[in-house]
């Protein structure tokens, strides 16, 4: 599930002993990302930085990146151009790169452009300290690798912070929804994916420092509470696996699936009207997790679980671990739970060697399972992956005519799906108010569809039972 081009839209309130710095956050990518930035902001605060939305007004810049897509560097290459105009008026600029790019091409990055510090995701702690150097000593930094210990210890020093305040939203338009992340990294090393490269191997935080932070993004007013990570229903597995006091609070309740454990606790908090979670890898997803969804109605009723091929020839050559059976099997779990379950997924076409028949496979699992709405993608090679060696490349020209049937044939599904929520009744919490029409808001059902509602009160951050009047590809409609 992508989120681009995420600025900040809060202010925090700072120590007024230091001078007031500006930062503008740009953040591309995925809702780890956004929550990632988060992190910054709340770690910038300590030195007495505010948000801004204005390039002029910035004393520092980060452009926080996403890898996933072929042309992640020359985006952020492009960007840096545009910036480096501000170094005119402001020679006190500082410009930072962090996120997944900085992770994969920091120090060529750091060599060839005007960047002043390069921070990967597994050392945002450092952040403050590299922002304070550089302004001080004017040189260049570069922090990239992976910290176990920023993400198990709360009481470690670099973490502490993050462990007792939640960080301030970027998300102006929504403080009713936050992400929190659990989980980050990935074991799997799919042939296609760069994850386990940029975001290192999987970290679980501990749940103590979970439950802290969701119970204190409750008690400023947040209504739902999405749980991120790479592999998120894998949740806590190194944690039982080490000798450590985090194991220990997972082993409190051995006969339960960790993540399992997790959701239970946190649907309990005061406050909280949903939890969600992204992103599953089939291969962790369990039984007993479906089981939970018939049982907790927080859960609501939707699962994002991503395929990436209809075609079991193609699966085994991404290194997915399931095969397509397997798959359709989990699905069946989910709609065992909750028979109206609302799914969705993520998806590649033209993989190196994929045939017709291979996409054929794709097509006919869309009709099969029939999504509420897919997020698919062409093949997009990437250095340091495995696919990038294959033969059998399929022509870009290909790939896009593909890309296009794929999603032709799901906007149809998408739309049908909509369209036979006309009439029912609704439980839809309410996320924030039209920018452009004060008269509109905007909510997510229990299935995870939007609404936009039309009404003349103050309505963000209530559940309310809904009509649905109409619906489109995009959204449902209703009054309140």
């Amino acid at each position: 599930m992508l989120m681009n081009d995420i600025s900040p839209a809060s202010t925090l309130v700072a120590d007024q002993q230091a001078p007031l710095r500006r930062v503008l956050i740009e953040t591309w990518g995925c809702q780890m990302n956004v929550a990632d930035s988060e992190r910054m902001l709340a770690l910038l605060a300590t030195d007495n930085y505010q948000a801004t939305l204005v390039p002029e007004e910035a004393d520092l810049i980060i452009l926080n990146t996403c890898h996933i897509r072929e042309k992640a560097r020359h985006k952020v290459v492009s960007r840096l151009g545009r910036l480096q105009e501000l170094r005119h008026t402001n020679k006190d600029l500082t410009i930072a790169v962090t996120g997944c790019v900085a992770q994969a091409e920091g120090k060529s990055l750091l060599a060839s452009h005007a960047i002043d510090i390069i921070v990967g995701p597994g050392k945002i702690a450092e952040l403050p300290a590299l922002v304070a150097n550089h302004k001080q000593w004017k040189q260049k930094a570069i922090a990239i690798g992976f910290s176990k210990a920023e993400l198990l210890d709360p009481a470690d020093q670099t973490c502490q912070k993050s462990a007792l305040e939640p960080p301030p939203s970027l998300e102006g338009k929504n403080p009713v929804a936050r992400f929190v992340t659990i989980q980050q990294g990935c074991n799997n090393f799919c042939t296609f994916c760069v994850v386990p490269f940029t975001r290192g191997s999987e970290i679980s935080l501990r749940p103590r420092t979970i439950r802290a932070e969701v119970a204190a993004m409750l008690a400023q007013g947040v209504k739902e509470i999405t749980l991120l990570g790479q592999n998120v229903n894998s949740y806590g597995h190194d944690l039982l696996a080490a000798s450590s006091p985090a194991g220990e609070e997972l082993l409190a309740a051995p006969e339960e699936q960790p993540f399992v454990a997790l959701l239970k606790d946190l649907v309990t908090l005061p406050g909280l009207e949903s939890l969600r979670f992204t992103t599953s890898n089939p291969h962790d997803m369990t039984a007993e997790l479906a089981a939970l969804f018939a049982t907790e109605a927080k859960l609501g009723k939707h699962y994002h679980l991503p395929l990436q091929s209809g075609s079991d020839r193609i699966l085994q050559a991404m290194k997915r671990k399931v095969t397509r059976a397997d798959y359709l099997s989990k699905i069946s779990w989910l709609r065992q739970a909750v028979p109206d379950m609302a799914l969705s997924t993520d998806l590649i076409v033209g993989f190196p060697g994929e045939s017709d028949e291979d996409f054929a496979d794709t097509l006919s699992i869309l009709a099969e399972v029939r999504y509420s709405f897919v997020f698919a993608f062409t093949y997009s090679p990437r250095k340091g992956t495995a696919a990038i060696r294959f033969k059998e490349q399929v022509p870009e020209a290909i790939k896009q005519e593909r890309l296009r049937r794929l999603n032709l044939l799901q906007d149809q599904i998408t739309l049908e799906e909509n369209q036979a929520e006309v009439g029912k009744i609704r439980q839809v919490l309410v996320h924030y108010r039209s920018r452009k029409n004060p008269l509109y808001f905007y909510g997510r059902t229990e299935h995870y569809r939007l609404v936009r509602i039309r009404s003349d009160q103050e309505i963000r951050g209530q559940v309310l039972g809904l009509t649905i009047l109409a619906a489109n590809k995009i959204a449902l409609a209703a009054e309140y």
